[in-house]
Formats: structure tokens, C-alpha cells, sequence
């Protein structure tokens, strides 16, 4: 019966019990706001589109593909749990899991949480690129300056850049930045369906999508590129990270583009370049800071944050100061997002409601009134 409540399906139907009355409304009341707020941001992208008279962009070929990707990431991994289950039995402890598959209401807020992601993000990557229509001005001295200044005299991205080579660890940094990418498609997922984490849901993805939109803001009012493209002769030791190097010549390549000929251009899911903040290092706290009921996640992620630290400053691609930045917005988006959308009762049991929330039904009480 455990088991069943924290699949979200309802396990009792037919056994004489019924839920309370609104036992379940907690469980689903994230999927509106998390759309309403995503639906707000939408409009005001499309406004700022029009304003600028440029088109909001929406690389439906590139969507297909990822959506593909995410449905078969997910859904596969059910399905394998659900063959196992049937084929080795509760041994391997994924009857959880494997119910998931067939549940109406985990698709649905699956469905839910697909929607409000890749809108946030297709409206998140319009502005990022607009920017330089929206705000010419480059802010790269003064945070050049004030990192230095914070930092007592060192520069963080240089001494980084030094110290990585120094000890053979660009290498290493530089495949360790990509590790984002998987990491923003798998989190995400286990939210929706580990046991442990489906609890907060509802205030991971309003959290996560904020954060997007508060990170595209920042990027507005206060534009830069980032420390290798501001003074590239700092870090020549960039021979040493390949990937790194490619990535920042093809994004200020396209950077470049727009600048030439707005009305020519077209926007590239993840292209844009945008120093302040780290959005890399925001959503790895983000992450971490959301993980909490599941230690060894949680412990995995702080530590993926600090390496990403390291590697924004190491590579070049950001100040210090973006990365303080980045993790600062994300508590902020995680304090709201819990405070809109809370965390579910205990042990994720609001889900289809907690087992006091499920009374006894005697023959000929089809309400279920308490009997003795």
C-alpha cells in the first residue's frame, strides 16, 4: 500500500476506502502556477520581440529532438523498470518505479513540466541573443575591476586559468564544464519520478524556470561577454581546453552575426553569449540545493558546483562575481519557488493523499462517513 501512495496512483480503489475531500490538491496545484508564471514570461518575450521588430524564434526542428530525447530518456527507463520488475520480482525494489509507467497523473505533470521547461527556454535563449539590441553597452571593466578589487588584488579567472595549468587540470575542466548539459536533463527528470524527490516538485520547477527568467534580466540590464573574450592575451594557456575554445570562437562568431544584421538573424537553442550571472553554477545550486532528501545526490551535485565554479573561471568564461551572482539568484528562486509551490506532506503521501486522509467505508455509506 506504501508503495502504491508514492507512485501517485490510487492503490485502494475498489477496497473500501476513499480519500478525503481535497486530500490531493497540493500534489497538482504546481503544474498552474509553474505554467501561469511560464505563460507571463512568454507574452513578455513576445512583447519584447515586437518591440525591437525582431520574431521570437522557436526552432521547432531542434524542440522535436530534444522532447524525442527527454520522452525516450524517461519513458525508457520505466519501461526497463517495469521489465525487470515483472522479470525479477520486489528483489530489486523497483515496483515504485515501474508503476510510474502506467500512472495517468505522473504523465500529465511529465507532460506539465516538458511544456513549461522548453518554453522557458526557447523564450530565455530570444532575449539572451537580443541583447545586444536591447542594451549595446558592455559591462565588462567594471566587473573586470570590482572582481579584483573583491577579490584583494588577484584576478579569479586568470590566477584559475595559472593554477589549472600549472597542475595539467584544464583538461579536465574543460570536459567537466559540459557535464551541464546531461545534468539539466536528467535532474529534472527525478523530480517528476523518484519517490524521494517528487515531494517538491512543484517548487524545483517554478525554482528552475525563474531562475532562467531572472538570469535573462540580469543579462539585460547589466550585459557582458566574459573575461576571455574582454582580455583574451590573459589566457593564451587555452590551448589546453579545445573544447572550450571552439565553443567560445563559434558562440562570438554568432554574437558577431547578430550585431552585423538583427533582421538576418536566427536564433540557435544554447547559443548567446552572457557573462553575468553563471547560470552553469546557478542551476547546479539550484540542484544541490533541492536534492536534500537524497544525500548522496545532493553531496554529488555541491561538488559538480564547485568544479563548475572553478571551470567558469579556469576557461574564461566567467568573473568570480558571475558565479556568486548565479548561486545568489538561485536561493532566491528556490525560497520563492517553495514558498508558491510547498513541498508535499511527509513522505510525498499529499500526493494521492496521506494515509489519515483515507477512512473506512462501511456497505450502503458511498461517502465514506467515519463508522465506528
Amino acid at each position: 500500500m506504501s508503495s502504491a501512495l508514492d507512485l501517485g496512483i490510487d492503490a485502494t480503489a475498489g477496497e473500501g476506502v476513499v480519500r478525503a475531500p481535497g486530500a490531493s490538491l497540493s500534489g497538482t496545484a504546481w503544474t498552474g502556477w509553474c505554467l501561469g508564471l511560464v505563460a507571463v514570461y512568454a507574452v513578455i518575450g513576445q512583447a519584447v520581440a515586437f518591440a525591437l521588430g525582431l520574431p521570437m524564434h522557436w526552432p521547432s526542428a531542434h524542440l522535436l529532438q530534444q522532447v524525442q530525447l527527454v520522452f525516450g530518456v524517461a519513458y525508457g527507463s520505466l519501461l526497463l523498470a517495469w521489465a525487470l520488475d515483472r522479470a525479477v520480482g520486489p528483489r530489486l525494489g523497483l515496483g515504485a518505479l515501474a508503476a510510474r509507467l502506467t500512472s495517468a497523473r505522473v504523465f500529465l505533470e511529465f507532460v506539465a513540466a516538458m511544456v513549461a521547461v522548453h518554453v522557458t527556454l526557447v523564450v530565455f535563449v530570444n532575449l539572451k541573443q537580443y541583447v545586444p539590441a536591447l542594451n549595446p553597452r558592455l559591462y565588462d571593466s567594471p566587473l573586470w575591476r570590482f572582481d579584483a578589487w573583491l577579490h584583494f588584488g588577484i584576478d579569479p579567472a586568470v590566477w584559475a586559468t595559472d593554477f589549472a595549468t600549472r597542475f595539467g587540470l584544464l583538461g579536465f575542466l574543460d570536459h567537466a564544464y559540459l557535464l551541464f548539459f546531461p545534468t539539466q536533463l536528467l535532474v529534472p527528470l527525478l523530480f517528476v519520478f523518484s519517490t524521494r524527490l517528487r515531494p517538491a516538485r512543484g517548487g524545483f520547477f517554478f525554482a528552475y524556470c525563474l531562475l532562467w527568467m531572472l538570469g535573462s534580466l540580469v543579462y539585460i540590464l547589466w550585459p557582458a561577454l566574459g573575461p576571455a573574450y574582454y582580455r583574451p592575451m590573459r589566457f593564451l594557456g587555452l590551448d589546453g581546453a579545445p573544447l572550450a575554445q571552439h565553443l567560445q570562437w563559434t558562440l562570438i562568431q554568432d554574437y558577431a552575426r547578430f550585431r552585423a544584421g538583427p533582421e538576418y538573424y536566427a536564433v540557435k537553442l544554447y547559443y548567446g553569449v552572457a557573462a553575468l550571472p553563471s547560470l552553469h553554477v546557478g542551476m547546479f545550486t539550484l540542484f544541490s540545493l533541492a536534492t536534500t532528501r537524497w544525500r548522496g545526490l545532493c553531496l554529488l551535485l555541491w561538488v559538480l558546483t564547485a568544479i563548475t565554479f572553478v571551470g567558469s573561471l579556469a576557461l574564461g568564461w566567467h568573473y568570480a562575481i558571475d558565479g556568486y551572482a548565479g548561486a545568489l539568484l538561485a536561493g532566491l528562486a528556490w525560497s520563492l519557488g517553495r514558498r508558491v509551490a510547498p513541498p508535499d506532506r511527509p513522505h510525498g503521501r499529499s500526493d494521492e493523499g496521506r494515509d489519515e486522509d483515507r477512512r473506512p467505508v462501511a456497505p450502503g455509506n458511498p461517502v465514506g462517513m467515519p463508522v465506528d
